[in-house]
């Protein structure tokens, strides 16, 4: 799981990287401005609607794809594909259509405190903006596909081909064609991703497509099931977008912005550490539930689960110790000024809290979906949606902790739907979570401790970095030294072993 977590994490990187740079290219040329929340507000619904259809899809299609695979015969995989790849295309269509059309509605609801001159220019950008979701579409059946028959690298690295399109429009366009750069970069971005898995897939399996609607059997039943949840879902999480763009709207300038891109660091940095292990342990949870193998099922869950805090925890401490820093090296440039790496830095540290609750809680869900359990997700997704939209009103609505409501409001939901999961032991991860990995987190904690004292340590006796490149070396020294802490920590408690670490490097090499 580790090593096939390593080539999707490492293909992932390119991608996380260049996603974060996307981000930078828009914002040194607006800021943290009005110019910026028009752009997002036009971006939310689109941009949340490609992000649920790809978990959607790997979270669905991955173990129907690998339930085919382990009981069927080849040809029910490729009708299965099929009925997949037709039903989703026609959907985003449809999604795509009524969101060309009804972009105005959607913008005033959205952001009340736009001016007309705003809310007219977000309803243009939004209308371009939807016409992602075909090739989307079409991309996220083809990348669920190669990840159940474990081809990991290219479709891991289908985010990199993007978004490097993204960022050649933005540069070479934005003095020519303004916002229209970046809607363009994104829909050309959308259609080379595409190309470029179907070529993969074309050229590594005899692909037999027919249009098809139709399926029946065990395992289109379950889909149906995981696909009705994830549509569910993904219309409860818009609506929390929604009601959180619309109270941003009504703050200081620029706050919508700095909680787009606060959110968008801390999942960037979930997909890529939680992110690939989910990915590498889903095809194999999906095939042991699949053969009524339940103590496989448990084992990978512990494995997955003990290789995120691994990853997570030490990322968490250098996020919450040095954000202005870490917001610093990514936007500071252009027109993004110091005061707006002060606004974004308060906002980073508190969605950073969440990092290590957002990162489990995904390969929970991740199990949840291998198990066939679509509507125990529905149902927690449910509770933490409502949690979130209730707690944002009450953070910045009643207590007026402004830019930090949002963020705090995403912790506490979470931390509910943890007890929840425990006290009913939804997924039976109380038999998966045993003593043994809680002792293992208590070392993971005792290591990221000492990571965080070395940091702290640094940070005061370090002289101040006053330019970009002097902050890019102290964050490798800090961030080294703390890595370095905790690893040792970690060989100290017997947590890991260089055995293991030596062995895994030949395996990686080879």
């Amino acid at each position: 799981m580790v090593r096939s977590s390593m080539v999707v994490g490492f293909f992932s990187l390119l991608g996380s990287l260049t996603g974060i740079l996307v981000e930078t290219s828009i914002a040194a040329h607006l800021g943290l401005s009005k110019s910026s929340d028009t752009f997002y507000a036009a971006f939310t619904i689109p941009y949340i609607a490609t992000n649920l259809l790809r978990t959607a899809g790997q979270f669905s299609l991955v173990p129907f794809f690998s339930s085919l695979e382990a009981r069927h015969t080849p040809e029910e995989l490729w009708r299965g594909f099929s009925y997949a790849a037709s039903l989703l295309f026609l959907g985003m269509s449809g999604v795509a259509a009524i969101g060309f059309l009804a972009a105005p509605l959607l913008i005033r609801g959205l952001a009340p405190g736009f001016t007309p001159s705003e809310t007219q220019l977000a309803s243009e950008l939004c209308r371009w903006l939807f016409l992602i979701l075909l090739p989307t579409g079409i991309a996220e059946t083809i990348r669920a596909f190669l990840f159940s028959q474990h081809r990991f690298a290219l479709p891991a690295s289908g985010n990199f081909f993007r978004n490097v399109t993204v960022i050649a429009s933005v540069v070479f366009g934005f003095h020519r064609l303004g916002f229209y750069s970046i809607v363009w970069g994104y829909l050309a971005g959308h259609l080379v991703q595409a190309a470029v898995l179907g070529a993969e897939l074309i050229l590594s399996f005899p692909v037999r497509y027919s249009p098809t609607l139709k399926g029946t059997g065990e395992a289109f039943r379950n889909l149906r099931g995981a696909g009705a949840a994830q549509v569910t879902s993904a219309l409860g999480w818009q609506g929390v977008v929604v009601v959180e763009r619309m109270i941003a709207s009504f703050l200081p300038a620029g706050t919508l912005t700095a909680l787009a891109y606060g959110m968008k660091i801390m999942t960037t940095i979930s997909e890529l550490l939680a992110g690939s292990v989910g990915t590498a342990a889903l095809p194999t949870l999906a095939r042991a539930f699949a053969r009524q193998k339940a103590e496989d099922v448990r084992r990978a869950l512990r494995n997955a689960v003990q290789i995120v805090i691994l990853l997570i925890a030490p990322v968490t401490v250098f996020c919450l110790m040095l954000p202005t820093h870490v917001i610093r090296l990514i936007f500071e440039r252009g027109n993004f000024t110091p005061q707006a790496t002060a606004l974004m830095g308060r906002v980073f540290f508190c969605y950073s809290l969440s990092l290590l609750f957002y990162g489990v809680i995904r390969i929970i869900y991740v199990d949840l979906f291998a198990r066939n359990e679509a509507m125990a997700f529905l149902r927690l997704a449910t509770l933490q949606y409502a949690l979130m939209v209730a707690l944002d009103l009450l953070y910045v609505g009643v207590f007026r902790w402004l830019t930090a409501g949002i963020p705090l409001a995403l912790l506490s939901s979470l931390t509910v739907v943890y007890a929840v999961i425990w006290v009913r032991n939804v997924g039976g991860l109380r038999q998966s979570l045993d003593r043994t990995l809680a002792v293992y987190f208590l070392k993971i904690i005792a290591g990221a401790g000492l990571a965080a004292l070395l940091v702290w340590f640094l940070r005061g006796a370090l002289a101040a970095p006053r330019t970009g490149l002097a902050n890019f070396l102290f964050l490798c020294e800090t961030c080294g030294a703390g890595t370095l802490a905790f690893l040792v920590a970690l060989l100290a408690l017997r947590a890991v072993k260089l055995s293991q670490i030596g062995s895994l490097w030949e395996r990686a090499e080879g």
